[in-house]
């Protein structure tokens, strides 16, 4: 099952900057599910879209300013925000900081400075664009880093956790993903109640076990069939619900 890319919404007036805009985002391997020019038209698509990011220009075609339109933002969602503005002065900064934004970035942007924002806003956003790998924090999704994109991964879709060293490969039907963390880390990080480990290199979500080889000590999720280390065989058929 394909993973969804970070959506973002971005508040842009100016014609030129606003088709800029949607080639940089699109190049960085986002999703861009909007670009509007005033406030209506901005929380009308956030409700509608639930983006995991906003970008917002400060002067925008309204009678309120991007800095205003934060504020209102603010009030109803924790939706991270980063300024795109040519607004360079002191004074205009002050004000915006109040509505603690994720960055400030001023025109013109090169497309390398955009991305590293956009990564910290996700990698540090509160609540519902949690910290890397706290699903635990954010409800059913977590990003992980895949190349020079950041991807949400949803719980549900995690089949299984292998282990190879150092770096741990999660399994999403037909995707493969590749995270630079130990085993126990992200078994911290796994909610208890639906990840169970079966082997000291496999880690398999409860409810995609299809079937159970007591006498060869293995499982099958899907096609995949993953081995049973001995000590983990006794723990494993304690938590399943079966009929003996």
């Amino acid at each position: 099952m394909p993973t969804s890319p970070i959506k973002i919404l971005a508040v842009e007036d100016d014609p030129i900057y606003a088709e800029s805009l949607e080639f940089v985002v699109r190049e960085l391997g986002y999703e861009l599910v909007g670009i509007v020019d005033n406030a209506l038209a901005a929380l009308q698509l956030l409700e509608e879209t639930s983006p995991d990011l906003i970008l917002l220009d400060i002067e925008i075609r309204d009678s309120i300013t991007g800095i205003e339109l934060a504020a209102r933002i603010n009030g109803i969602s924790r939706i991270p925000i980063i300024y795109v503005t040519a607004f360079s002065d002191k004074e205009t900064f002050q004000q915006a900081k109040l509505t603690l934004p994720k960055a400030y970035i001023t025109k013109p942007y090169d497309l390398a400075s955009l991305q590293l924002a956009i990564e910290l806003a996700i990698f540090n956003a509160p609540v519902q664009n949690a910290t890397v790998l706290q699903p635990e924090a954010m409800g059913d999704t977590f990003y992980i880093k895949d190349n020079n994109r950041l991807v949400k991964i949803r719980l549900r879709d995690i089949q299984v956790v292998e282990v190879d060293e150092k770096y741990c490969f999660i399994i999403t039907g037909q995707m493969r993903h590749t995270i630079n963390m130990q085993l126990k880390d992200l078994l911290e990080k796994l909610p208890r109640e639906d990840f169970i480990q079966v082997h000291r290199s496999f880690v398999v979500r409860k409810s995609a076990i299809e079937e159970v080889n007591i006498g060869e000590r293995t499982l099958r999720v899907t096609e995949k069939i993953i081995p049973i280390g001995k000590p983990y065989k006794e723990h494993l058929l304690a938590t399943l619900n079966y009929l003996t």
